[in-house]
């Protein structure tokens, strides 16, 4: 399943950025109560896709009963830099 990621504009407050997930096609209806927030485009993806952070049963699951998903993003963390790397 195909859905569309918009992602908050970047408070300077500390307010985390917000992930907003729509499905893909003309069904996809920013929530009411969301409308206040600023949306940028980001993309458009599987719903299983690891920015997302949630399991593709999770997404469709959310999609069916609320219309949408709203979640941060997921942040990857360099743990260790590969031998023979610049950084190693």
């Amino acid at each position: 399943m195909q859905v569309n990621v918009f992602v908050s504009e970047v408070e300077q407050d500390g307010t985390p950025t917000a992930m907003l997930v729509l499905p893909f096609g003309p069904e996809a209806v920013i929530p009411e109560h969301l409308r206040k927030v600023k949306w940028r485009y980001f993309a458009t993806a599987d719903a299983d896709d690891a920015l997302i952070g949630l399991g593709r049963r999770g997404v469709e699951s959310a999609l069916a009963t609320d219309g949408y998903v709203l979640t941060t993003p997921v942040q990857r963390t360099r743990l260790a830099s590969a031998p023979g790397s610049p950084d190693h």
